[in-house]
């Protein structure tokens, strides 16, 4: 099994925290044996992911970047769960094949990860798409399949409480329109959201029922808001921008500050989308 240390930029996209030991495993057996350990996390591309500096050394990390491979079987994309999302959507392009275009332009995203939070944009699931998804279960340590996607909700799904996404089969169909398609959608993100490269964990809260989070942080005066080296995005405030070193203290001091405001001024409850690691 491979063993490399990652600094915090190369962890996550907000580059907040400390470097760390992942763990890479090459196979099933690497796997399996790790989740026997019970004591570890998938980091995935890390672009929903803020790290503390205080991070026990005891949690092991792990990357799945070597579970990789796109293959296509009639109208099914077989997706190794390290791939990223990005390399996914080249293939549709190369194909012309249309399936998760509306998660173009999310940095560094994996398919394992978009799968094990549902991710979404444009009012559009991954869930909505795939068709099977094959990974290790917690309990029996073995490869299973999942076929019913009923437990999935917002930015919701069993893993990885049921075990670790090895492989994702993703639903396709032929589309002349796919490239100029990936291109509306990254154009609609670069007005809405930051520009890709800016140091950012994405949305930082969940769009509570009824309302958007950016909106409701917006409105409580936090838009800009900054704390060291950490601020609210002018553009959209649901979205944290690492403008220099910024430390977990600071990410925390402006989530609750952030929760507190929008309690006080709309009576609405913020949570967190993005992961944390303390």
């Amino acid at each position: 099994m491979k063993v490399r240390t990652l600094s915090p930029s190369d962890l996550t996209t907000i580059g907040i925290g400390k470097s760390c030991e992942v763990l890479f495993p090459e196979n099933l057996e690497e796997l399996a044996a790790i989740l026997k350990d019970e004591n570890f996390y998938i980091v995935g591309g890390g672009s929903n992911l803020v790290i503390s500096e205080n991070i026990s050394n005891e949690l092991k990390l792990v990357s799945l970047s070597l579970f990789k491979g796109i293959r296509l079987e009639g109208n099914v994309l077989k997706v190794g769960a390290g791939e990223r999302i990005s390399s996914v959507i080249n293939f549709l392009i190369k194909k012309k094949l249309s399936s998760i275009e509306f998660l173009s332009g999310i940095p560094r995203a994996t398919i394992g990860g978009a799968v094990a939070q549902n991710a979404g944009a444009f009012g559009v699931s991954i869930k909505d798409v795939v068709r099977e998804v094959i990974y290790i279960s917690k309990e029996s340590f073995k490869l299973e399949k999942l076929t019913d996607f009923e437990a999935f909700s917002y930015r919701k799904s069993p893993f990885p409480e049921a075990g670790v996404v090895v492989e994702v089969s993703l639903n396709v169909r032929k589309s002349e329109n796919i490239r100029e398609d990936v291109e509306n959608f990254i154009k609609l993100r670069l007005e809405k959201q930051p520009k890709f490269w800016l140091k950012t964990a994405g949305s930082t809260f969940k769009n509570p029922k009824g309302y958007s989070a950016g909106y409701l942080i917006e409105k409580a005066g936090l838009k800009g808001f900054s704390t060291g080296n950490l601020k609210f995005s002018e553009k959209h405030a649901n979205f944290l921008i690492n403008s220099g070193n910024a430390s977990f203290s600071e990410f925390e001091e402006l989530i609750n500050l952030a929760k507190e405001r929008v309690k006080r001024v709309f009576g609405v409850d913020l949570e967190l989308e993005v992961k944390t690691l303390t």
